[in-house]
């Protein structure tokens, strides 16, 4: 998958005649993947090339100055674009010259002056143009217009809810990470940079791989989890947060390997949040989180060893 930042008069040569999906697509949740498959679906039929146009910062960050923290950094949500067989990915900033476009003059400077796109596909929810007056009903009169079809994806549902990345953003915050994986498709993922930590976990009798991380998103909480460090996935328990009982200050992401021992100091590793095990909590005494610890890592090897591995099927 080729990615692009920002509009050039050579991007034309690869989504002239291409099929175009818009979106922030924080999450690459199910609706997300819903839309994607119809996207590359219809790329298919075609014979064409099939892309994204997405953008970063969050266009609620430019526009409204809003605090929002994101589900995935913008490699995690380039990868997962990829793994649904994109040709190419279009990042643009929504500065205030794009932002001022009018949905007509979106439609007619962006899809097709600049772009030349065939087709558009978008969810039913979709809304574009300043201050996003404009929706599908729109878009397919522009389409019209300019000559692209317009093909709108209907949202999925669980449960009667339809999912969004606020919906989310909402549950992860909550620490609620097994329903949010529901609606993910997959397990909320971390991933960052083994680094060298104070050591007190081994000092307990639990060692730690310490996790540097730019996700958004640390709910604080003592996690069921997997880690995958290069080709190999390994139960763990994982605690997020501020380490209380030994007067920690600053936010901190480490688990316990259930299943291995040694050093991984500068390794990669995906961290898997499957399950809440508990809340972070400040214990009376080191000797009591000890005893804690010891209680969580007893738990999460009976729930692994009774198919907990299953909990990475949403």
């Amino acid at each position: 998958m080729k990615v692009f930042r920002g509009l050039s008069p050579r991007l034309k040569r690869l989504t002239g005649n291409s099929v175009l999906a818009i979106g922030i697509f924080d999450g690459c949740h199910l609706g997300h993947q819903k839309i994607l498959r119809k996207l590359v679906e219809r790329s298919r039929r075609l014979g064409v090339a099939s892309g994204l146009m997405t953008f970063s910062p969050h266009p609620d960050r430019v526009l409204n100055h809003r605090k929002i923290n994101l589900i995935q950094t913008g490699r995690q949500k380039l990868e997962c674009l990829e793994k649904h067989g994109l040709d190419y990915c279009l990042v643009l900033s929504l500065e205030r010259d794009l932002a001022a476009l009018s949905g007509r003059e979106f439609a007619g400077k962006i899809l097709k002056s600049e772009l030349g796109i065939r087709e558009v596909v978008v969810g039913e929810d979709f809304r574009f143009g300043h201050n996003r007056r404009c929706g599908v009903k729109e878009l397919r009169l522009f389409g019209r217009r300019h000559d692209f079809k317009v093909v709108a994806v209907r949202p999925v549902k669980k449960g009667g809810t339809q999912v969004s990345s606020s919906l989310i953003r909402n549950l992860l915050e909550k620490g609620q990470v097994d329903l949010a994986s529901r609606l993910l498709g997959r397990p909320y993922e971390i991933v960052g940079t083994i680094i060298r930590g104070r050591g007190f976990g081994r000092k307990l009798g639990f060692p730690t791989v310490n996790l540097k991380t730019q996700n958004e998103i640390l709910p604080t909480g003592v996690y069921l989890s997997l880690v995958a460090i290069g080709n190999r996935t390994r139960p763990a328990v994982a605690n997020i947060g501020f380490r209380p009982t030994i007067g920690g200050r600053q936010p901190s992401v480490e688990a316990h390997l259930l299943e291995f021992s040694g050093r991984l100091y500068g390794r990669q590793a995906r961290l898997y949040l499957l399950k809440k095990l508990r809340e972070e909590k400040k214990f009376p005494s080191v000797e009591a989180l000890r005893r804690q610890i010891a209680a969580d890592v007893s738990r999460a090897r009976k729930l692994f060893g009774g198919g907990g591995r299953r909990l990475l099927q949403p």
